[in-house]
């Protein structure tokens, strides 16, 4: 079967384009010439302009909105200038400086943000994952909105909680290889090999894989309105799925 090109716009950099549809398909495959963006990272640019605007647009043409106030979690360098102009945008990080722990954020930036998007982010966090759900809830005005993405599955019920009784760790290198070591909190001492990493050792360890059925559980619980799993393709802006897993997420603060 042949491999169709598709003509698109690129919404992060705003040049037109041409891809493979296989490469189109690979979310986390570079396929602008311009700006490398992948599909993944056109497909939140498009979900936040449905969000805020009602229609999908390229970040180029967005507003300049500076009444509104978003923060982002170590988010991709190559959209960042764009919505620094187009509004008030902080992208923090876990450890660097401007810093923010989604689990924990401080009291004084609660209800502060009209959009948060947090992307390959949640995996990350350490147990209970319900606390980063939690924190960006508090983190939103009301009527604030979520932008996520996370891997997930459709096909099993529970996440798979790689490390569910996480208390006391370190990530330590054992004949080249790192494992994690970890005293639980009744005291016992467990050594984890075969680690996964996204990117490279350190907050990037994978500690989890969702399932759909319980990233809408945890977004509900933590007070959301009903999230919406974007599942549809948009050729136009050049985003195509290999099936509905890992989409974007959004999900709203109510009024």
């Amino acid at each position: 079967m042949q491999d169709p090109v598709v003509t698109f716009r690129c919404n992060i950099c705003g040049n037109a384009a041409r891809a493979l549809a296989s490469l189109l398909r690979d979310r986390e495959q570079p396929s602008c010439p311009y700006c490398g963006s992948t599909p993944r990272l056109r497909a939140i640019i498009r979900v936040l302009a449905l969000g805020l605007f009602g229609h999908p647009m390229a970040l180029p043409d967005f507003p300049r909105r500076k009444d509104l106030r978003g923060i982002g979690l170590s988010e991709w360098p190559g959209y960042l200038s764009g919505l620094e102009d187009r509004f008030e945008f902080l992208n923090t990080f876990f450890h660097q400086e401007p810093r923010l722990d989604i689990t924990d954020p401080p009291r004084e930036e609660w209800g502060m943000a009209d959009f948060l998007i947090a992307s390959e982010v949640f995996e990350h966090t350490p147990p209970p994952a319900q606390r980063a759900f939690d924190g960006a809830f508090r983190l939103l005005k009301p009527g604030g909105l979520l932008v996520l993405t996370v891997p997930f599955l459709t096909d099993v019920a529970e996440t798979e909680e790689h490390f569910p009784d996480l208390y006391q760790w370190q990530l330590v290198q054992v004949g080249g290889q790192w494992v994690l070591v970890n005293r639980t909190i009744d005291g016992r001492v467990e050594v984890h090999p075969e680690l996964r990493f996204h990117g490279g050792p350190g907050m990037t360890l994978e500690m989890r894989v969702f399932s759909q059925v319980a990233l809408a559980g945890h977004l509900r619980q933590a007070g959301f309105a009903t999230p919406r799993f974007h599942t549809e393709e948009d050729p136009t802006w050049g985003i195509l799925w290999l099936g509905p897993w890992s989409v974007p997420i959004t999900a709203r603060r109510p009024s």
